[in-house]
């Protein structure tokens, strides 16, 4: 009896601790909540009646993520962008290609070399245009903005405006009207999207449960369209945590009534 409750004391110890982790996460951009997987333990049996199994406690398998769709949040930010639908931005550290990292916060900068970067720098992966401005979209390179442009006549033009439009093409405009195609932002799909292994700051890494990432642009297939100027806020529902949080607490004490009774009873019949 003793070993069933103290699962049970771990096991609403854990679910705490998602609960409290969603709830921690509430105004992270980007963010996907987690919720509890819990399991029966059972003795084992030669029967293969369920009805002779008798149950030995409860534990929790790795933490369920939900990937439902976060409310948008409107910042103006050329380079501010949210995914409506399917898909994850794709980043990488440095020139890392083979280790890439995915993600739904589209919080995205320039750098002074003119490489589109996230907030703690790493690059932003994407299809890049060549000199006509056709977007190859075989290869996915790191995007760059080249923040100066040598005109025909030798002057230099600087970047003035960077537009993404909803299939997420860039297009960068230098001085007053001179526009260029830069190239496309990347967007990855998986096989099962919950399976991803949250390695922190909302980024992901695949795995063999969640398949390999499928890379195509915005609009594209099964692809979801890009907003520019919004982010992705958390899909964590402050009131849903809230009361999970009070019925796990309560979960947890009752759970530890029962333990400190069944403590008391055994004393009392090693003592009588």
């Amino acid at each position: 009896m003793l070993s069933i409750l103290k699962s049970a004391l771990n096991a609403n110890s854990q679910e705490m601790g998602i609960v409290s982790n969603n709830i921690a996460n509430a105004n992270s951009t980007g963010f996907k909540k987690s919720t509890a997987n819990f399991e029966h333990i059972y003795s084992i049996h030669n029967s293969t009646d369920p009805d002779s199994f008798s149950g030995m406690g409860v534990t929790t398998s790795a933490p369920r993520q939900q990937m439902s769709q976060g409310a948008f949040q409107a910042t103006g930010g050329a380079l501010d962008l949210a995914v409506t639908g399917q898909g994850f931005f794709t980043v990488v550290q440095g020139d890392n290609i083979e280790d890439p990292y995915f993600t739904r916060d589209g919080s995205f900068n320039i750098n002074a070399e003119g490489e589109v970067i996230t907030n703690d720098g790493m690059a932003v992966m994407g299809f890049l245009a060549d000199a006509q401005g056709v977007v190859a979209e075989g290869v996915i390179k790191n995007l760059v903005i080249p923040t100066t442009r040598v005109n025909l006549d030798t002057t230099v033009s600087i970047l003035s405006n960077v537009n993404v439009n909803p299939r997420g093409k860039i297009t960068a405009t230098y001085g007053l009207d001179t526009e260029v195609v830069i190239g496309n932002i990347a967007l990855s799909s998986f096989t099962n999207e919950p399976a991803l292994s949250p390695v922190g700051n909302n980024r992901y890494k695949f795995n063999a449960k969640a398949g390999a990432p499928a890379f195509g642009t915005p609009m594209g297939g099964s692809f979801g369209k890009i907003e520019a100027g919004f982010l992705e806020r958390s899909n964590v529902d402050i009131t849903t945590e809230m009361v999970n949080m009070l019925k796990t607490q309560q979960a947890f004490t009752g759970v530890s009534r029962l333990l400190q009774t069944e403590v008391d009873i055994t004393k009392r019949l090693i003592d009588g």
